[in-house]
């Protein structure tokens, strides 16, 4: 007899390529079984799942769950296992000279599991900019702690933004990705920068060259960007060095933020093929009143055109893939850690923005969660959708909505 049934549900697992009415059952706090059609399966506690996805833990790759620690960070529990999911990245928060703080105020203290992106500047992202000289930089010391933290940390972080390419340059990147060859781990980097773009704006050409360094599993953030030194204009043009990425197998980042998604740019993007390899929020305390919750922003996805199962791909075994946890995370094979998230999708009115893109988007549909189990208990989930603030011409929030 099994611990619990999760009974008739839709069973939506890309790892497997599995999507069919069926049962999942679970067993000291594993994936037990994954059956199709009507269950005889005994089960102490028995879960009707009819009109329900069972779905893998939900994977947000890049988020800031650094509540205080940053400035910047959000309550991780509260991004994490209340809005149904399962894992949290930290994209570069912390730095060598602090990521022992991060590990113990926030990591080793959170319900929800995380792992982390290093920071290549030594601070990581207490102070903006983080980089403005080679000395903010110690390869060695980020080496160091790289080793003695395997366990957490999975990339190494940078952004590609204007103070890095008025300032160090190219050979920042350079050296963060030297980093992360040397200890066999990918570079996430980000990329565009906060403002108009303006004519033959050379944060287009710093990221173009900044891009052409990134290899297969490195990790391009905001490729969906607005903003100067992002590859897909407005207009529909798109820079090659792009394209080349994504041959050469570099994981496309939706990562949403408050200023670095357009829904013109997603369409051109989706038009062209170029489509996520992974969505993420880049959640932070700015960012709460755009992106929301990572299923909200997978429903932007859907109502632009994406399936169900693509979403759901690009949240639990494409990050799985991305951070090397396949054989841990992101799949419902039997002998898996039984993280699963219960969506339901909402069919309605819904308004969704994209943030300082300033366009509102109107949607029939939303991936709510119900429910998560994690390593085999339940608990309850939500989206936290709501209908999303105005944003000024200017950027930022409108004062009739902060």
């Amino acid at each position: 007899m099994y611990d619990v049934l999760l009974k008739g549900g839709e069973i939506i697992d890309p790892s497997q390529g599995i999507h069919q009415k069926g049962s999942v059952a679970i067993q000291d706090g594993k994936i037990s079984l994954v059956e199709k059609g009507e269950s005889r399966a005994e089960a102490h506690k028995v879960l009707d799942l009819r009109g329900k996805i069972i779905a893998p833990g939900l994977i947000d790759l890049h988020c800031h769950p650094a509540g205080g620690f940053s400035w910047l960070g959000v309550p991780p529990d509260e991004i994490g296992l209340d809005m149904g999911v399962t894992l949290l990245c930290d994209g570069g928060t912390a730095g060598a000279a602090n990521f022992d703080a991060m590990r113990r105020l926030v990591v080793e203290r959170a319900k929800t599991d995380i792992l982390c992106f290093l920071n290549v500047a030594s601070a990581g992202l207490i102070v903006l900019p983080e980089i403005w000289d080679e000395k903010c930089i110690d390869l060695e010391y980020s080496r160091q702690v790289v080793e003695s933290n395997r366990d957490l940390i999975k990339g190494i972080k940078i952004r590609a933004v204007q103070a890095l390419a008025d300032g160090v340059g190219l050979k920042a990147i350079e050296m963060a990705k030297k980093l992360a060859t040397d200890l066999k781990l990918p570079l996430m980097m980000h990329q565009g920068e906060t403002r108009e773009r303006v004519p033959n704006d050379k944060m287009d050409d710093f990221s173009r060259a900044a891009v052409s360094l990134l290899e297969k599993g490195d990790i391009l953030s905001h490729y969906l960007t607005w903003e100067p030194g992002g590859l897909i204009l407005k207009d529909g043009t798109v820079y090659p060095e792009l394209e080349g990425a994504r041959k050469r197998g570099v994981v496309l980042d939706s990562c949403h933020g408050l200023n670095h998604f357009s829904f013109t740019v997603v369409r051109h993007a989706i038009e062209k093929g170029l489509v996520p390899t992974v969505i993420s929020t880049d959640m932070a305390s700015v960012v709460l009143p755009a992106a929301q919750s990572l299923s909200v922003v997978m429903s932007k996805f859907l109502n632009l055109g994406l399936t169900v199962d693509q979403v759901i791909e690009m949240t639990t075994i494409n990050p799985a893939r991305a951070l090397g946890e396949e054989d841990n995370r992101g799949s419902l094979k039997p002998g898996m850690p039984a993280d699963i998230t219960i969506l339901e999708v909402l069919e309605g009115e819904y308004v969704f923005s994209d943030g300082n893109g300033r366009e509102r988007m109107e949607g029939k549909s939303l991936l709510e969660p119900r429910a998560i189990f994690k390593g085999g208990r339940m608990m309850p989930a939500y989206s936290g959708y709501h209908i999303p603030p105005l944003f000024t011409q200017t950027g930022g929030v409108s004062p009739l909505h902060r």
